[in-house]
Formats: C-alpha cells, structure tokens, sequence
C-alpha cells in the first residue's frame, strides 16, 4: 500500500467533521476542505519495520486530556452561533462569523481561495514537511493536545498497534471461517431421507444409529438361525444357515441408505431430495446378506444331477485301510480293502438356474420357502458303469526291474483290483438304494524279487574264433563292450553304437574280416555281431534291424550272419543280460532271464539259389617286388548263394516239432577267381593262365545251435515267399 500524506492517523480530523457539521446545522452552509500532506524519508522507514507480536503489543488506553467544551461549541461559549435566524447578520459580517468560529474551535486562519455566492472554500493552513523530515515550522499549539499526544503515541508504538491491528484482523478471519463451516454443515440435519426403505424397514428421517435400532428389531437373527425350504410338490430340500452362510449387513445397508441424495453432482443430490418427499426409494437387501452363493448353486446343481433332479445319485468308495503293495514291503495276510457302492434312488426334475434366482430373491424378502412350480416326471439314477470304477481304483502289478547301466535291481510291487464278474452280479440283484459291497484282491506280479531274474538261459550261440592275433584282440574288445548288458522290457540295443568307433584309437587292429579279405582296422567284429543275432533269435528276442553280410563267411551258418548294425529289442515281460565273452577258441554269446515258455528253438536254413563266381586275370611286371609268378592264384573263388533262414520251435517235454518259422532270405555275393599275369623277359605281352578248376560247395558251419529259445520272430530284412521248410528244419535239427 502505498504512502501518502495521511498514511498516518489524525485523530483530530473527527471533531474537525463535528464542527463543520454544527456550522451547517446553524448556517445551512456546506464547506469544503483540502488537506496536503507530503511522505519523509522516516514515514517509509516506519512502513519498513516488522509488525510487532502479541508479546510486544500491552494494553493501550489513549488519554483524553482535551475537555469536552474545547472540541465541541457551547451556547455559553458562542451566542452568535445559537442566535435565532431572524436576528441573523448580512452576508459579510455573516462570513466574518465563520472564519472568526472556524479560528477559535481549530486554532487555524481560513485561507480564502475563492468565493461563489454565500459560501466559500477553504484550505486550513499545514505545515509544511521537508524531505529530509525537519520539524515543520509554526506554533505548536496549532492542533488540540490530544491529537498531538495520540499521534505522538502512534510515532512511538507503530509496531504494537500494527500488531493489536494484525491480532484483530486474525479473530475476524477465524470468526468468518466457523460461519462458513457452520453453513456447510450437513444440510439434513444428519438423517436419512424420507421415504428411504432397506428391504420393507422405512428408515426414512432416522439417525443411523436410529436406523440400525430399526433394522435390528425389525430383522434380528433370523437369517442365522432359518432354514431356507424349497418344496419341489411334496420333495423338499434344506439349505442351512451353515450352507448358505447368510449374515446381514446392518451397518453396510444403513450406511447406503444414509447416502442417498449426499453423493453424485450437485443436480443428482437436489433431485434425489426433491424425490424423497413423494417417491419411496428402495435399498436391496440381498447385497448385505454375505450369502455364499457358490455353496447354494453347488447344492442345487447336486441335487439336480445332470438333467436335473432330485435324485439321489450312485455312489462309491473304498472302506478300510489301504495296505503296502511293494513286493519287500508286502504281507500277503494283511485285509484287503472293501468297495462299496450305493445305489442310487429316482427323484423328480427341476432346473437349478431357476431355483437358485428364486431362492436368492426369498432370501432378500426375508422368506424361507421357495416353491417350484415347474416339476418334472419321475426320473432314475444314471446307470452303474462299473468299468469306469474298476479303471478308477485298479493297481496295475510292477514287475522287479534293473538299472541297464549300474545294475541296481528294483523290486516289483503286488496289483489291486476286484472281480468284475462277481461284482456285475451282485449289482443286478441290487435295489435302488441299497449298499452292495464287493472284496478288494490281490494281484501278484510275474517277477517281484528282481533276485530271480537271471536264472534261465534263454539263449546261447558260439562260433569258432580264427585268424591274427590282431582280428583276436578287435574279437575281445566287441565281447567286452556288450557283456552285462541288461535290457529291460521294452529296452533295446545297437550293436555298432554299443562297440562304438572301429578306430585306433579305440584299440581296434588292422585284420581280415574273414579268411581270404583285404584287412581292415576293426576286422572280425562283425563275428560277434553275428554271434548276438544267433543267441537273440534263440531267446525269442526281437530283430530290429539286420543285414547279412555281402559274402558267405566262414564263421557261421549260412543265413545267420549280422552286420555290425545289427539291432535287438527286449520285448519280453522282464528283463534279461547279455553274457559275451571270447574264451576257448570260441565267441560265445548267452542271454539269461526267466524262462515262462514251454518249448524251445534250434535254427535252420536252406539254400534256393547259387551263383558262379567268375574269373579276373591281373597283371604284375616281370620283376614285381612281391615274387608274384605267372599263373599264380591271388584270390580264390568263392560261389555266392540266396539263403533262407528259419527258427524251428519244439516241445520242451516232448522235444517234439512244434512249426517251423521264417527269419529272413540272405543274399551273398559271389567271389570271383583272381589269377596274375606276369610278363615274360623276352616278350611284353603276358601269358594266358589256364581255366581254374570247379568251386567247391559252400563250408560246413563252424559250430551248431546250441541253447533253445521263446517266442516267434519276424523277418527284418528281405522277405519273399516262405517254401515248405520240413526238410530245412529237420536238417537244423
């Protein structure tokens, strides 16, 4: 705010108005006043300091010290003033009056600026205020005494009278602040509206607490402690107050019924107001019931089945204590379990969906009977599917098992299950709801001590072992790398990844695969591989996959050789382990297990087709370093052959012939006859050998079949039409 020349308070300009105000009541004349006032440098010194605080402000009691017949004219005083109009002076001496009344009630000369008619303006003569705040000039008894000693006051104590001012204004503020709380109280006196209904309770004008009171006596416990009934014409069901969970709100319905027409904008609340005085508004019950809804649709759906009615439904269990099937844990004497089934009985139909919303709608009325109109026939339980419940609790037995790579047996475990036949019968003797009870039992696994898995000789076969120290040592390290195998049922084997890499590295030699072949490094495995094939098809093990080899060996039976990428598979219903091993000038390969087959195998074949090998000439250079001579035979000649192999089945008893079985159809490339040729010193052109002389028939097998096998296999490589093999199986025999 900015400073003028009366920034500061003049007291004495009050009376000043009370005097022209008692001139005019005598004069009728109105003056007018001009005051000047000019701002010093210690006027916006003042202005600067800080408002002084309630501490620094003390009680302040002005003194008047001017007696009243000086601020205010008397009759005693000045008789001109109270002289009747009529003995009034002329307009000059009448002015004369004035300035000379003006000078004794102010103490201060009229200063004339200009005169219009009867009346004229004045401007009291100030004193004049210099800018660097000098005393002004004139008498000092130019004011009354106590405007002097008041504004004396005000120059001393500017900060406690700013600050009594401050504290005045503050009480003021606060003073408007509660008005304008008190207005913005609540406008309904704190009470629910009229014509405001939770359920069928008017609670309209109450206080919440009023309202709770009505509510509370209107509806009590009786949600807690009713049953809710659904006749369904004659068959009832009970929900209970447990099953529906029902528990009333209280608080939570009042509290919406006490914000009605105190929520939304401004025009919702005006008129939810101006609907209170002629419409009811209703607040539902069934929100504040905490009713477990789930529980309520659950139990009607139970009831309903799946078409829904009220019939009683088939049910099952197992009673009694379950008992320990695994084969070292198992007591054979221990009581099996009993399966009971309870028939179910017929009921008549609803639909659930319809009774649960009308349900919900009788608790929200506060009714605890609910009749369904819509009632179906007569309807029965669903049938009895007594395999489902066999599947359900049926056990299948485990046989005893061992880890292929540690070895670890596993015992098996004991299967549970009922006879369904029996249990069939006793059902279609059965009423509706009658209890049928039906004996668990005991099912016994092939093997349940893994002990006795590797008891039997399934299988055996062995062929002679020939050749360089190094196609003995590639022999040794293939034995070595199948022996202890085991394979569980189902498990199968690869030769070629079970060796692994014919390298080197490995230990594998340089030798011929057979009598009479270029060397190679890992030559002769293919004799164990071949040995394996022999002693699977004896146990009854299946032939994955298998090739013969491209020429007749000399090792084993024609049709009975297996290249290295031969694949076995245990498809019996335990495990077995394979035993190989080179000892005694032989390869002898067995596969144990536990033998269940009542007859056993011996192999055979038979050769329907033979093939001549032909004749090569080679050349060598007179000098050759090898000493090869002229007519020399470099390769002998072998004939090549189409086998057909078969595996004879016969009594264990009896040992007589059971059926003969087709394996596989081999085909051998024949060897051709390789003769060198050798240049004469005289001549460059070589001689012509003569003609070798016939071929002989294929080599005897090396060794025979020896132990028998199980059960039927298939070929896996090429197949053609089986001929008749008594002849083939007898001479196998």
């Amino acid at each position: 705010m900015s400073q003028g020349k009366f920034s500061n308070p003049r007291p004495h300009r009050e009376e000043e108005r009370e005097i022209e105000k008692a001139y005019r009541d005598l004069t009728r004349k109105q003056s007018h006043k001009t005051y000047e006032h000019k701002v010093t440098a210690e006027d916006m010194a003042r202005a600067a300091q800080p408002l002084p605080t309630d501490e620094d402000v003390p009680d302040i009691s002005i003194p008047n010290s001017v007696p009243a017949e000086e601020a205010f004219p008397t009759e005693d005083a000045f008789p001109e003033l109270f002289a009747s109009p009529e003995a009034a002076p002329s307009a000059e001496a009448e002015d004369r009056q004035i300035e000379e009344t003006f000078r004794q009630v102010t103490g201060q000369p009229v200063k004339h600026k200009a005169k219009v008619g009867s009346s004229f303006d004045y401007i009291p003569e100030q004193p004049e205020f210099s800018p660097e705040g000098e005393k002004p000039a004139g008498k000092s008894g130019d004011k009354p005494q106590w405007m002097n000693e008041v504004v004396e006051f005000y120059n001393q104590n500017s900060k406690l009278v700013l600050a009594a001012l401050c504290a005045v204004s503050v009480m003021v503020i606060v003073f408007v602040v509660l008005l304008f709380v008190r207005s913005a109280k609540d406008p309904y006196g704190e009470k629910i509206l009229s014509n405001v209904y939770i359920g069928d309770v008017n609670v309209g004008g109450m206080t919440k607490k009023e309202a709770v009171t009505a509510l509370g006596d209107a509806i009590g416990n009786v949600y807690a402690t009713e049953d809710m009934v659904i006749d369904l014409s004659g068959t009832q069901l009970k929900i209970t107050p447990k099953d529906s969970g029902a528990s009333f709100d209280c608080s939570g319905a009042v509290e919406e019924a006490y914000a009605y027409g105190r929520t939304g904008t401004q025009n919702e609340r005006d008129a939810a107001y101006k609907a209170s005085k002629t419409e009811p508004h209703n607040i539902a019950i069934l929100p504040y019931l905490n009713l477990k809804t789930d529980n309520i649709r659950k139990f009607l759906v139970d009831k309903a089945g799946n078409s829904g009615s009220t019939l009683v439904q088939t049910t099952y269990g197992l009673e009694g204590t379950e008992p320990e099937l695994s084969a070292d844990k198992f007591n054979k004497n221990a009581p099996t379990q009993t399966l009971v089934i309870t028939l179910g009985k017929p009921g008549v139909g609803f639909d659930p969906d319809t009774v649960y919303n009308q349900v919900l709608d009788a608790y929200s009325q506060r009714v605890f009977l609910v009749t369904v109109k819509d009632v179906q026939e007569l309807k029965d339980p669903d049938p009895i599917d007594l395999e489902k419940i066999y599947k359900e609790y049926y056990v299948e037995p485990v046989n005893a098992s061992v880890d292929p790579k540690t070895g670890k047996t596993t015992p098996g475990s004991y299967g549970y299950g009922f006879d369904k036949e029996a249990a069939q019968k006793l059902l279609d003797a059965a009423q509706f709801g009658q209890e049928v009870r039906i004996p668990m039992e005991y099912i016994e696994p092939d093997i349940a001590d893994a002990s006795g898995f590797f008891g039997d000789t399934l299988g055996e076969y062995q062929t002679r072992a020939t050749g360089s120290d190094n196609r003995l040592s590639n022999l040794r390290i293939a034995c070595e790398a199948i022996n202890g195998r085991v394979l569980n049922p189902g498990e199968g084997l690869n030769f070629r990844d079970s060796v692994g890499n014919l390298s080197t590295s490995r230990g594998f030699k340089s030798a011929s695969e057979d009598m009479g072949l270029e060397e190679t490094v890992g030559g002769g495995v293919s004799q164990v591989s071949s040995t394996l094939y022999c002693a699977a098809l004896l146990s009854d093990l299946t032939i994955s996959s298998r090739s013969n080899l491209e020429q007749l060996p000399s090792f084993v039976k024609e049709g009975f050789d297996a290249a290295i990428n031969l694949t076995i598979k245990n498809s019996l219903s335990y495990p077995v382990r394979i035993s190989a091993q080179l000892s005694g000038g032989y390869v002898r390969v067995s596969i144990v297990g536990t033998e269940q087959r009542d007859y056993y195998r011996m192999l055979g074949s038979e050769i329907t087709k033979t093939i001549k090998p032909e004749t090569e000439f080679r050349q060598y250079p007179y000098d050759n370093p090898e000493g090869i001579r002229h007519d020399d035979t470099i390769q002998e000649g072998r004939e090549g052959y189409q086998v057909k192999s078969y595996s004879v089945r016969y009594d264990r008893t009896t040992d007589q012939k059971i059926t003969s079985d087709y394996i596989a159809t081999s085909n051998y490339n024949p060897v051709n006859y390789i003769y060198a040729v050798v240049e004469t010193p005289e001549t460059s052109a070589p001689t012509q050998p003569s003609e070798p002389s016939t071929p002989t028939a294929p080599p005897e097998s090396s060794s025979e079949p020896s132990t028998p096998s199980s059960e039927e296999t298939e070929a896996t490589t090429e197949t053609s039409e089986t001929p008749q093999v008594d002849h083939a199986a007898d001479q196998a025999a």
